[in-house]
């Protein structure tokens, strides 16, 4: 089941991303027509605010589907229900760390909005913000039961729940928002549908899973172990976050604000490709937390490694070719011809980071042996790096090109060649043979598939039309080069619309 779970749960990531991007390109501007421009910037700007505050949950999600897999893997389940004991009362205090410090901000509204809000507007931000605030606050425990429900390999139902709460979320929106025309709705229903779903998620761990949320005793040596791990996830979350945000800071100091709404087109193709890689890489931690103390061997692990690398490779390969083939004539009919280096702008920013992203299963590896210090170092170091290039590059450059430059470079030192000679000396893992066995036939493939539609470039160009008609070319030819020759026989196999094809 567990095999099925992830390959499933994974797909359906994919779907809830797809879903994510979709309804996101078609309710924000539904919302704005609705609600009105200013209704939807004070809901914006206190969206940001109180997100902002969201990042004092640390990383407790991620501690709690670590050590779940884990104590899962040794057959520990009384140590199980304990520890969620314990990432129960954690959450608890954390909820309360957050809605003293929102408690506070509230008080700050009028000074930090007075200058800017009308009274209508303060008045409607403060109401905002008391329904952000718990919702804010109530996300953690959601975070926490997501991450023991992953802990347990139950990756179909913690994504389901995702991909119906969101549907949920959009048909409300467009059910009552013509009905009550005003910002209110929309922080309402996503706090009532986050209740909601804390109550399917708590009944589903304890009726269909089966464990029991019962502290036996306090653990301190493994609350310390636990915290330190959060703390490292946390900071790693930081940098992240900090990291995104550089360039457009850099680039709206030094340049202008319409530089900085060009190159924030390229950063969401550039996180959308990100995105695409996490589906995978976040259903894994069990499974390699299995086999790490099941005895796995280091053959074991590469195995693993290239195998949900070639799945990853699969997709990403496919983005990344055809945003080379046919990114050009997307952004020009998707932007204008005036937006067009943001195809150049996603490629600098994209090809590097495909590297770290083909093997993040071995991330996997680190959260699952509790090795996390070195990654985080290094993505402390390469922050401070991508810095230096993109402020010196865009003060003597005057263009935004050195930010992404400047972030490229930091992804190569950073999380390519530090990252893997880490991945080689702690965990054993022969990298360059890992990439070569991960690129196989399925490179090739992907080749033979950009070929036609750059060929078609020159014949049909310019209109919607013709987009589709290259995608998909791109497509046919590329899903038939994997069956007839990218895929292994065992890969091919593992196909659900295959297997069904030889039941029948």
């Amino acid at each position: 089941m567990a095999k099925h779970e992830v390959r499933n749960g994974a797909m359906l990531s994919y779907v809830l991303i797809a879903l994510n991007a979709i309804l996101g390109l078609v309710v924000a501007p539904y919302m704005l027509r609705t609600i009105g421009e200013s209704e939807y910037g004070v809901y914006k700007s206190i969206g940001a605010l109180t997100a902002s505050v969201a990042v004092l949950e640390l990383g407790l999600g991620g501690t709690m589907q670590r050590y779940i897999a884990k104590f899962n893997a040794l057959k520990e389940t009384k140590r199980a229900e304990n520890f969620s004991a314990m990432g129960l009362i954690q959450a608890g205090i954390l909820c309360f760390v957050m809605l003293c410090v929102c408690a506070g901000l509230f008080f700050t509204l009028d000074g930090a909005y007075g200058g800017t809000f009308s009274a209508a507007e303060m008045h409607r931000a403060k109401q905002i913000f008391l329904v952000q605030m718990f919702y804010v606050s109530f996300h953690i425990f959601e975070n926490f039961l997501f991450g023991v429900i992953s802990g347990h390999n139950r990756f179909v139902f913690s994504n389901s729940v995702k991909i119906i709460a969101l549907l949920l979320k959009t048909i409300l929106y467009f059910v009552l928002l013509p009905l009550i025309s005003n910002a209110l709705v929309i922080v309402g229903i996503a706090l009532g549908l986050e209740l909601l779903t804390i109550t399917v998620e708590f009944l589903f761990l304890r009726f269909g899973i089966g464990q029991r949320i019962r502290l036996h005793k306090w653990e301190g040596a493994l609350f310390r172990e636990s915290f330190m791990y959060t703390l490292l996830l946390f900071v790693q979350s930081l940098v992240i976050q900090f990291n995104g945000n550089i360039d457009g800071i850099v680039i709206g100091a030094m340049i202008g604000t319409s530089a900085v709404t060009l190159y924030s087109f390229a950063i969401t193709i550039f996180n959308m490709y990100e995105q695409c890689a996490m589906a995978v890489s976040n259903v894994v931690l069990p499974t390699v937390t299995n086999q790490i103390h099941g005895g796995a061997t280091a053959k074991d692990m590469e195995n693993t490694v290239v195998k949900f690398g070639r799945a990853q490779w699969i997709f990403l390969g496919a983005a990344l070719f055809g945003i080379v083939s046919c990114g050009r004539e997307f952004f020009i009919l998707w932007l204008g011809k005036e937006y067009l280096n943001c195809w150049y702008l996603s490629m600098i920013l994209i090809i590097p980071v495909t590297f770290p992203l083909v093997i993040n299963v071995c991330l996997a590896m680190l959260k699952a042996k509790n090795l996390l210090l070195f990654r985080t170092i290094s993505m402390i170091y390469a922050v401070v790096l991508n810095i230096l290039l993109t402020v010196a590059g865009t003060w003597l450059t005057g263009e935004y090109w050195m930010a992404a430059i400047g972030t490229a470079a930091s992804t190569i030192i950073g999380s390519c060649i530090s990252m893997n000679i880490y991945y080689h000396k702690k965990l054993g893992l022969p990298v360059t043979r890992i990439y070569l066995r991960i690129a196989k036939r399925i490179t090739l493939c992907l080749l033979l598939a950009s070929l036609p539609c750059i060929a078609l470039n020159f014949v049909i160009y310019g209109s919607w039309f013709s987009f589709v008609l290259k995608v998909a070319v791109f497509l046919l030819v590329y899903a038939l080069g994997l069956l007839t020759y990218g895929l292994s026989p065992a890969e091919r196999e593992s196909l659900p619309f295959l297997k069904r094809g030889k039941k029948a």
